[in-house]
């Protein structure tokens, strides 16, 4: 079976961390080819989707809002729970949504006491390539290869970077 993914999109948010990952949101509008997602007459709405970075948070990768990125990677889904009170006060960090109350009726239960199964699916990367900085005082994308034992041969024990201009970061770890 096959499970390969190459998007390019632009990072619409900024980055955050959890545990050793890194993850970033992209928004990829589709080619003219594909069906379009109209968000009005005048033009197509994107598709949006997390990326998820292995390892990613431990600083070797830069990720800022507004970048052009090529992912080459994996899709991955994840199963969760989550309380009422929990999807409420996430809504509540929107700008959109600070008034959010929510009243459940006809039973005793609390909002900590309502769950729900949810399901999220994301890229996992494998290699990132910077197509555009977007930073003005950057004249070359820094790229991180990292190469760890067990998948390349030719590794040593421990760990290396190997850093370059090619705008290319390869994001594969064992």
């Amino acid at each position: 079976m096959i499970n390969d993914v190459v998007l390019e999109g632009i990072v619409v948010r900024d980055p955050w961390k959890f545990m050793d990952d890194l993850f970033f949101r992209l928004v990829i509008y589709r080619d003219s080819d594909l069906p379009a997602k109209k968000l009005d007459p005048e033009r197509d709405a994107g598709d949006y989707i997390n990326v998820r970075v292995n390892g990613g948070a431990n600083g070797l990768i830069h990720i800022r809002r507004g970048m052009r990125l090529r992912v080459h990677g994996f899709l991955q889904s994840r199963d969760f729970r989550e309380s009422l009170e929990e999807f409420i006060n996430k809504a509540r960090k929107s700008k959109n949504c600070t008034d959010l109350t929510v009243d459940i009726k006809s039973c005793d239960l609390k909002q900590n006491q309502v769950f729900i199964d949810r399901n999220v699916v994301e890229a996992v990367a494998r290699r990132i390539i910077v197509l555009d900085a977007a930073a003005p005082n950057e004249k070359k994308a820094r790229s991180i290869e990292r190469v760890t034992t067990g998948k390349h041969p030719e590794a040593e024990n421990d760990s290396r970077e190997m850093e370059s201009t090619s705008g290319e970061i390869d994001t594969t770890a064992e």
